[in-house]
């Protein structure tokens, strides 16, 4: 059971990961930091079907398969 600073750390770990992507990518998003969150879940979500393996998880996120899960969606859409 997640508690809610477990959700908490999950949704800014989430919203600096896609910054990052963000800056690399130079695209911004719309909607602000809740464009961030909707791409990083969708970003983390492509990065674990994608990218097989163990990663380093924060909060109950990949880090490394959510930044290119979501550098992937950025770059696509």
């Amino acid at each position: 059971m997640v508690g809610l600073i477990g959700l908490i750390g999950a949704l800014l770990v989430t919203i600096v990961i896609v910054a990052l992507v963000e800056f690399v990518s130079r695209t911004p998003l719309p909607y602000g930091w809740l464009g961030n969150i909707v791409v990083g879940f969708i970003g983390g979500f492509i990065g674990q079907v994608i990218i097989p393996g163990p990663d380093l998880w924060l909060f109950g996120v990949p880090v490394f398969k959510t930044f290119l899960g979501a550098l992937i969606f950025i770059l696509v859409a």
